[in-house]
């Protein structure tokens, strides 16, 4: 069995967490859009999370493209608040949203020293789905620009397909010149960062961080609760010659 010689990470909840800044993110540019600053920030972030629940199943089952999912679910909130608007708006909001969010982002010093220190044995990068502007600003936000190469930073966008379609695990194979098995992706989700690179041949570690049920296949490499488990399997060369996923 190869070695494994990339870790790649996802980034949106599982190096960067939903919780640490989006709805203090949403509610600030619900009081400052031109659109909803006049309505009830609270009110409004209820009918938005609703309708971003709703419509994150038709993008975990690629039913809607990343941009429809953030647009929607705009467009659904102000349908369900009695002030419908039109696409033009709804973009612009995203925008504002995405310019207020990066003030309420914070660098990890735990998972920086530790990407820092796996360096040291790997290459290690992102693999995310979103547009190149937004995934560059959180990694800025976060202080990963500077410790990943920039080389590493797969982002759907730029490649031209979204995760899980295979077509993004076979072009960052032919742009690293590695083998599958050489490469590792640590990720939330399990179509996106289990399911389709074990099924394009690489290995994959689990982050479940809401302890759901692990289905019965494929096997990843592990399964684990919190990221800081990751030093102590991923700092063990040895084990990961020699595990099966």
């Amino acid at each position: 069995m190869n070695a494994i010689k990339m870790v790649l990470f996802d980034l949106d909840d599982t190096l960067l967490h939903f919780d640490d800044y989006w709805e203090v993110s949403v509610k600030d540019a619900f009081r400052n859009h031109f659109y909803t600053r006049d309505l009830d920030a609270d009110e409004l972030f209820e009918a938005f999370h609703h309708a971003e629940q709703s419509l994150v199943k038709k993008l975990d089952s690629q039913q809607i493209t990343f941009d429809e999912y953030r647009t929607q679910r705009f467009l659904v909130a102000m349908d369900q608040m009695g002030q419908p608007t039109d696409i033009e708006t709804a973009i612009d909001f995203e925008m504002f949203y995405q310019s207020l969010s990066k003030k309420h982002m914070k660098p990890n010093l735990m998972i920086n020293q530790m990407i820092k220190d796996l360096l040291n044995q790997y290459q290690v990068g992102i693999l995310t789905n979103g547009t190149r502007g937004w995934q560059t600003a959180k990694l800025e936000a976060m202080g990963l620009d500077r410790i990943i190469p920039e080389s590493n930073v797969f982002i759907s966008e730029v490649i031209g397909h979204e995760k899980p379609s295979p077509e993004i695990y076979h072009y960052v194979l032919r742009t690293t010149s590695l083998q599958p098995e050489q490469v590792l992706v640590v990720g939330d989700s399990w179509t996106n960062d289990v399911a389709a690179p074990i099924r394009a041949g690489m290995k994959a570690i689990w982050l479940n961080k809401k302890n759901v049920q692990v289905p019965q296949a494929p096997r990843p490499l592990a399964v684990i609760a919190e990221i800081e488990e990751l030093r102590a399997i991923l700092m063990s060369e040895t084990l990961l010659q020699h595990r099966e996923p």
